[in-house]
């Protein structure tokens, strides 16, 4: 099962890779001519750099700042592909230590889909937004790692009930828990800074979230009983 888990998230490194290739230098030109060159801060910094013998300060400078855009793109379509695609083989595994939860949602891959590609377009915009603070030395490791634990909650509470609870249940529970699922991904994504257990967030994360989640709502139908 775990290379079933994996798979997604190998797709997604080897589609980025075939996307940089293309696109890497690019990215780096616009970083270092749109964004660094249009500053006044930037330019005065890098020549005064450059009179201290750094001449590659600005474009050593664009090359990490496109790493730190490109990725973080990375393990957030690794989420995605994880939760839509994985996330069903993580719940049949899972079928034999649940055997009372029954199923009364749907396998809905259109809805998993837009959850994935919702969530995905909304951490994009705030993570590129929210870069800027990176500057205050704390927050550049904060920050990416609410952004990154936000993804990963959005979509992996979606998948991990959409099978076994009905819609109500689904919501109920989303909102009873909203707090937990938030916490369960900032206890997974921690390991973003551990590499190599970045590769496996991911497949982690899914495992979790589907654990959690079934517990959750075998308690809820417990207590509504």
């Amino acid at each position: 099962m775990l290379a079933l888990l994996v798979w997604p998230f190998l797709v997604a490194i080897a589609g980025w890779i075939v996307l940089a290739w293309f696109a890497w230098g690019p990215l780096v030109d616009w970083i270092s001519e749109s964004l660094l060159g249009r500053f006044s801060v930037f330019q005065w910094t890098f020549e005064r750099m450059a009179g201290m013998g750094f001449e590659a300060a600005p474009d050593l400078v664009a090359t990490v700042l496109a790493l730190l855009v490109a990725i973080p793109m990375i393990f957030a379509t690794g989420v995605g592909l994880v939760g839509v695609f994985a996330m069903p083989v993580v719940l049949r595994h899972l079928d034999a230590r649940y055997p009372d939860v029954r199923r009364r949602g749907a396998a809905s891959i259109g809805g998993s889909i837009w959850n994935a590609v919702s969530s995905l377009a909304i951490f994009v915009v705030g993570y590129l937004l929210t870069m800027p603070l990176w500057l205050v030395p704390p927050l550049a490791f904060i920050v990416p790692w609410l952004w990154w634990s936000w993804l990963t909650a959005r979509t992996m509470r979606f998948d991990s009930l959409v099978e076994h609870a009905d819609p109500v249940e689904r919501r109920a529970l989303v909102a009873t828990h909203r707090r937990a699922y938030l916490a369960l991904g900032l206890l997974v994504t921690v390991l973003n800074y551990i590499p190599p257990l970045f590769l496996v967030t991911p497949v982690l994360s899914a495992l979790a979230y589907a654990h959690f989640s079934l517990e959750a709502l075998r308690r809820a139908r417990v207590d509504a009983a």
